[in-house]
């Protein structure tokens, strides 16, 4: 189950909630009970496209095994 992330425009309390997407969203802050109450974007689960150096591994490549074009993973 999806888990969103709401916070209360009354209150400004922030507050993680677990629930299926055909669930309406969540009205009510429980810290207060007022109903201002909106969702927020999460950054926890977006991913970066790019791709990073380690200094211990090398350089990456989309496989991941450190050197494009070595025909080590048979992608070149």
């Amino acid at each position: 189950m999806p888990l969103y992330d709401y916070k209360c425009d009354a209150c400004q309390t922030k507050f993680e909630q677990e629930h299926a997407m055909s669930v309406p969203p969540v009205k009510t802050c429980p810290h207060c009970g007022q109903e201002r109450v909106r969702k927020i974007l999460s950054t926890g689960g977006v991913m970066s496209g790019g791709m990073s150096r380690s200094p211990a591994s090398g350089p990456s490549s989309p496989c991941g095994m450190g050197s494009c074009g070595s025909g080590m993973c048979g992608m070149s």
